[in-house]
């Protein structure tokens, strides 16, 4: 199981760019200067050869060296600690949603390096905001948003008199004929990010919240009870082996040819088209069902901090104002091919990938989107709760046979023992 967005607005070049705004100008660095950046690996590579690129690009004429780093999701928690306990290792790190507020004693304000970006590119989007900026100050500058949608098998759906479900209960009624079919739907009830991805927002679209929007817990509600029912009859039409998919158990399952929907980031889709699979042209996107509440949007955000004991942290500074160039930007969007997203609205206007109809409804999408935290604050807590999947296990624990009243009991217990107060 996994997880997640507009051509660039045109502005002048780098060079240009410089020149005019005297925001982006770098400065000369000691010839031994060297710079270390550490990533989450990307389910799309061509977002790591992006990075990889521009780190490259940024020293070549800068008489420093640079090397980049590309762990899983699952590692990167035990490699920040250990090097914060050991004082020494990357000089900037890729911090996901809310790990900017456990970090903190450790990273270098940015104020000053977001502020001559936003001069130049205007405001970041909320959703961002409420990932980098902590304390009153920005510790990790925004880089990328995940977006996550519907995927599905067209074809699979039209032999069976569907369309692309548009609320869960157009999902329910169609993953019956699918089964039957042998074409079942999947979503991960597991410990891995792409639950968490997908059932937060089909919480809060049936009306209910982890925490309320003072940071008590609220999980306990009429609203989670008729969650809990809904999924408890969608896992019944759906593969057992939910219940252990790791973040790429739902890619596997859609490209194996088996599967008929799923919830996730471009990756399959892009896969499937740039391995050209038989039935690439099948695969389609839209947007994640809508429940009684509504339809909610869920993203990562993905921000640039620096650790305190860098010994370069100019050089640094330097490096992540040169991705917010017009052409680093513009290098980014074109690899990340709607994988990866911008989180500035001037840059989510018509980006490279919005002229392929399947990626076109990405664009925009980060202005609903939201974070864990939500409607709470974008605090430790949330970060926790989404770290050690609560709400996956929440959700597992009923369709294995637990009361809505235990589940919900153990949700409870879980957020008051990560500090949340009812």
């Amino acid at each position: 199981m996994e997880i997640t967005r507009r051509a660039f607005v045109e502005t002048v070049g780098a060079a240009g760019l410089a020149a005019a705004t005297g925001v982006l100008r770098a400065r000369p660095v000691a010839a031994a200067a060297s710079l270390r950046l550490l990533a989450h690996s990307s389910y799309n590579e061509d977002s790591d050869k992006a990075i990889a690129k521009l780190g490259q690009d940024f020293v070549s004429t800068r008489g420093a060296t640079y090397q980049g780093d590309f762990i899983d999701q699952p590692e990167v928690a035990a490699k920040l600690t250990a090097e914060e306990q050991a004082g020494s290792g990357h000089d900037i790190v890729d911090l996901q949603d809310n790990l900017p507020t456990i970090h903190k004693a450790f990273l270098v304000p940015l104020d000053d390096v977001v502020a001559d970006i936003i001069k130049v590119h205007g405001e970041v989007y909320q959703i961002a905001k409420d990932s980098g900026y902590v304390d009153g100050h920005w510790l990790s500058l925004p880089w990328l948003g995940n977006a996550v949608q519907s995927v599905y098998r067209a074809d699979y759906f039209k032999e069976v008199g569907e369309k692309a479900p548009a609320t869960w209960d157009d999902l329910l009624r169609a993953a019956v004929k699918l089964k039957q079919a042998g074409h079942p739907v999947g979503i991960p009830v597991s410990q891995c990010e792409d639950a968490n991805s997908i059932l937060y927002p089909l919480l809060w679209s049936f009306g209910a919240t982890v925490v309320s929007p003072q940071s008590r817990i609220s999980i306990d509600s009429a609203a989670t009870q008729k969650a809990l029912d809904y999924v408890r009859q969608l896992f019944a039409q759906m593969d057992a082996t939910v219940l252990s998919w790791d973040d790429g158990g739902n890619n596997k399952f859609m490209l194996s040819g088996r599967g008929a929907w799923t919830i996730n980031a471009p990756s399959i889709y892009l896969s499937a088209k740039k391995n050209k699979l038989s039935f690439a042209a099948a695969v389609e996107q839209s947007p994640p069902p809508a429940g009684p509440s509504g339809r909610f949007y869920y993203a990562d955000i993905h921000g640039w901090a620096i650790f305190k004991f860098s010994p370069n942290v100019d050089l640094a500074k330097q490096l992540l104002r040169y991705m917010f160039t017009a052409e680093s930007q513009k290098l980014f969007l074109e690899l990340g091919q709607g994988y990866d997203m911008p989180v500035l609205p001037s840059l989510d206007v018509n980006p490279p990938y919005a002229s392929d109809p399947q990626l076109r409804g990405l664009v925009g999408y980060m202005k609903n989107a939201h974070l864990a935290a939500y409607p709470g604050a974008p605090d430790a807590r949330a970060e926790k709760a989404y770290q050690t999947y609560v709400i996956p296990n929440m959700f597992a624990h009923a369709v294995q046979g637990a009361s809505n009243k235990d589940a919900v009991a153990f949700a409870t217990k879980a957020l008051q023992d990560i500090g949340y107060g009812m």
